[in-house]
């Protein structure tokens, strides 16, 4: 057992100071029983470096008293606790102890257990002082993280054209004092990684990551907020020159490892503007990330007055959609993998310079093609392999792309004759995890191949189990969860999407939208209204 606290005691006399470290075996109470001290001047000397939590104290002292010492210790370390004694047993003395903050006066020869007794409770309020100052902390970091929560809420209404809330005070400053800025769009690829940083704990990360990014770059006047519809992406407003543009973004992406924060895309957008052009800046970086290199790579984009030929290709020619149908209207799988694969050089994409946007263009169009050609399926048998390709997209991730096209072309081939009957079991196993967490990104390929199941033939017994697919069913997992944190007024309904694993806003209100046939919004104004009539 690691020691948690430490004791210091103080005696003049040897074997006083012996017996009180012989006395107990120290490390069994979280204790590191410190060197003892001579006097009550060591005493004073050695606590600014060797910080004890516990003063054990002789009163009949040298040079300085017991009584001294415990006043000194009083005023100037009052977080120490003390504990006096003594030979004598003397009603003023003990007094005096009381007086100058000792919890405890003990007198000679100490017992173990007396001595057991009073560390007791000193370690006691120790660790009731350490719970309220954790609850004060806690307390304080809540308020501060509503209170971002607050700021990013209203500098996020500029991107879609509404400066103020009205009746709410508004924390955007004067749009004349910020009229000539540049902005920078740092963009978190990889959320799952974030959210297992931050404990899925959405307000946290964001005042987290904000306070890094203040910290990095180093100006007071800088505006960093984190865009509440996008809990990945956060802008920054400052003043600065092209090349100061260019210094921070470097360093951004020094400070943030790809293995700990993933891939990162840092957008300059030098041109100065003032805060009333945000949402057409946005706009400008959004068209222009997409053209950053794809790939598990940090990136920085510059956007440009200037059109430039930004060289993106048409990836998914007719050659290459031709090639892909005769394939597939002759059940040739392998074949129709080496076209997507090799002959169109997807399996490369990243080594070869695609670029996010060809990457997507060139997935969406493979993926509609395939399930254009499925005749025996509809289009819900291709909702997990869809959904798991678009994650793959959004984290920059090659292998989960490929992957998951390659189950699309099982799921098109349709099931061997030769699986195994102990399916039922297994998709009740699935069933289950998915319940347990449907917060977290889960994929058919990532699900089979947990349950030791081939893809395409788990997806279609599970729908036939439960007459939904699986991307439906987490999907309800998820909008059942967030009507349950609906009914606390106190949960934002943005903390509530990523809550149940959604880091785009807009897209759960959508999904909810589609679900529930009103917005979430107004699914919340109705609970409320319901509950107010009951």
């Amino acid at each position: 057992m690691s020691a948690k606290y430490r004791v210091l005691s103080a005696d003049d006399e040897f074997w006083s100071r012996e017996n009180i470290r012989q006395m107990l075996h120290w490390e069994d109470y979280s204790i590191d029983f410190l060197e003892p001290a001579c006097d009550g001047e060591e005493v004073l000397e050695r606590i600014p470096e060797e910080k004890p939590d516990i003063v054990i104290t002789d009163i009949n002292m040298p040079f300085l008293s017991g009584l001294e010492l415990l006043n000194r210790i009083h005023k100037e370390y009052p977080e120490i606790i003390t504990i006096a004694v003594s030979g004598y047993d003397d009603f003023q003395k003990v007094k005096g102890v009381f007086i100058s903050g000792g919890i405890d006066y003990l007198l000679k020869p100490v017992g173990r257990e007396q001595l057991v007794d009073t560390l007791s409770k000193a370690i006691k309020m120790l660790e009731e002082r350490e719970e309220a100052k954790a609850a004060r902390e806690d307390s304080r970091l809540k308020e501060n993280y509503i209170s971002s929560f607050l700021e990013d809420d209203e500098f996020s209404s500029l991107l879609s054209g509404k400066l103020y809330r009205p009746g709410k005070e508004s924390h955007i400053p004067s749009t004349s004092v910020f009229s000539e800025i540049s902005t920078l769009l740092i963009k978190f690829h990889d959320v799952e990684i974030l959210k297992q940083s931050y404990q899925k704990d959405m307000l946290k990360m964001s005042y987290s990551l904000k306070a890094k990014l203040r910290e990095i770059i180093g100006d007071d006047r800088t505006i960093v907020f984190n865009y509440k519809d996008k809990v990945n992406e956060f802008i920054v407003e400052l003043n600065a020159t092209p090349a100061r543009l260019r210094f921070i973004a470097d360093k951004i992406l020094e400070a943030f490892p790809i293995d700990e924060q993933g891939p990162i895309t840092v957008v300059i957008h030098d041109q100065s503007s003032s805060l009333d052009d945000i949402a057409a800046v946005y706009r400008e970086m959004i068209a222009e990330l997409v053209t950053r290199p794809f790939g598990r790579e940090h990136c920085i984009v510059s956007c440009s007055n200037e059109k430039k030929k930004t060289g993106l290709q048409e990836r998914y020619t007719d050659r290459i959609e031709a090639l892909l149908l005769e394939c597939l209207c002759d059940k040739d799988t392998e074949q129709a993998q080496n076209v997507i694969m090799e002959m169109a050089g997807l399996q490369k994409c990243d080594s070869s310079g695609w670029s996010l946007f060809e990457v997507t263009q060139f997935t969406t169009g493979v993926m509609n093609t395939i399930a254009d050609t499925d005749r025996r399926n509809d289009g819900r048998a291709y909702e997990e392999v869809l959904d798991a390709v678009n994650y793959g997209l959004r984290t920059l991730n090659k292998d989960i792309i490929l992957n998951n096209i390659k189950v699309a072309l099982r799921v098109a081939a349709g099931p061997k004759p030769t699986e195994d009957n102990s399916i039922g079991d297994q998709v009740e196993s699935v069933r289950a995890f998915i319940e347990e967490h449907y917060m977290d990104h889960l994929s058919l390929s990532e699900l089979a191949e947990q349950f030791y199941v081939e893809p395409s033939y788990l997806s279609k017994k599970f729908s036939k189990e439960y007459n939904e697919t699986i991307t439906a069913y987490i999907t309800r997992c998820r909008m059942d969860q967030a009507k349950e944190l609906m009914m606390d007024e106190k949960n934002k309904l943005e903390v509530i999407s990523f809550k149940v694993g959604y880091d785009d806003y807009n897209y759960f209100s959508r999904v909810f939208r589609r679900i529930e046939g009103v917005s979430p919004s107004e699914y919340r104004k109705r609970q409320k209204s319901d509950s107010a009539f009951f």
